[in-house]
């Protein structure tokens, strides 16, 4: 019998207006490299990338030009700008679309299969389909991926926007991934902050369907919850395994300040922060550079 590979995180979506992406502000130039990414074969979207060492990524993102129909027929159309997705992908993608549709199949039989408070949701997940992008070199990336969806909707192979960023999406490489996430290049991985990858990041629920989106988080990530001092995380690994680096961890929580139930009232279920690891060894606490705090975007940077 075949098993599937557990999914880890691939990368963090932060939508920008396009001139941020043109001319990135401060607050990104002055903590990260940025590599140019491309335009989106949907020819809606255009990116840039910022690479770290253990595999993971950011990626900026903004609908090219701003322009109103761009947004229209797009997943992310109806999305403030700021923090708005994360993906997975899983360990090995020798494969290409094999995976990805091993992958998803797995998954829809945990959700659908499970007996848990997830199902109070209605949150499942349509096939994978293809998607990429043109390098500025001229080269083209190739992938898939399977987006979150309502139950109603998983026959006709349409994603809901009501759930897009509430909970992962997945990405799966046809292309070598090297293509998509080129952790080789020392100059795109050494960042002014001296960030090496992704810490932990939250997402934040409202209370009355916290046990529900822990229960599917578990069974998205195929693994079990752990509740120390009051919070709820589930660990994640990193395409790649820096020696010391701590596991990363995703929290989900209700919110606790005025702040975050004024975001989550504004702008839906999604990720509210996302701290990232600059000293990769011993695992120490604290904070280690001023934080971004910018319009739904909290970056923290730890030790």
């Amino acid at each position: 019998m075949t098993t599937t590979p557990k999914a880890v995180i691939d990368h963090i979506v932060i939508l920008l207006p396009y001139s941020e992406l043109v001319s990135p502000p401060s607050w990104l130039t002055s903590n990260f490299a940025i590599t140019p990414g491309g335009i989106h074969s949907d020819n809606c979207t255009e990116n840039k990338l910022i690479f770290f060492q253990d595999g993971t990524y950011i990626e900026l993102i903004a609908f090219i030009n701003d322009e109103p129909a761009r947004r229209e027929k797009h997943r992310w159309g109806k999305k403030q700008f700021g923090l708005i997705d994360f993906a997975l992908t899983t360990p090995t993608d020798a494969n290409g679309g094999n995976a990805a549709f091993a992958h998803y199949e797995a998954l829809q039989r945990r959700i659908r299969g499970a007996s848990s408070q997830a199902a109070d949701l209605g949150i499942e997940y349509i096939e994978p389909i293809s998607g990429g992008r043109i390098k500025p070199d001229g080269t083209e990336v190739k992938w898939t991926v399977t987006f979150p969806t309502l139950a109603s909707q998983v026959a006709k192979g349409m994603y809901a926007t009501s759930v897009t960023g509430a909970v992962p999406f997945l990405c799966h490489d046809i292309t070598p991934r090297a293509l998509r996430v080129d952790t080789t290049d020392l100059q795109a991985t050494a960042h002014p902050s001296a960030v090496k990858g992704i810490a932990q990041f939250s997402v934040i629920v409202p209370p009355q369907k916290l046990e529900s989106y822990i229960d599917l988080y578990s069974l998205i990530l195929n693994t079990k919850p752990v509740r120390v001092f009051g919070t709820t995380r589930l660990e994640l690994t990193a395409p790649i395994q820096i020696p010391g680096m701590v596991t990363p961890w995703i929290f989900i929580e209700t919110p606790e300040f005025d702040v975050e139930t004024y975001r989550l009232a504004k702008r839906g279920i999604e990720l509210v922060e996302v701290a990232l690891r600059v000293g990769a060894l011993g695992g120490g606490v604290g904070v280690v550079r001023d934080s971004v705090q910018e319009e739904g975007i909290w970056i923290h940077f730890l030790k």
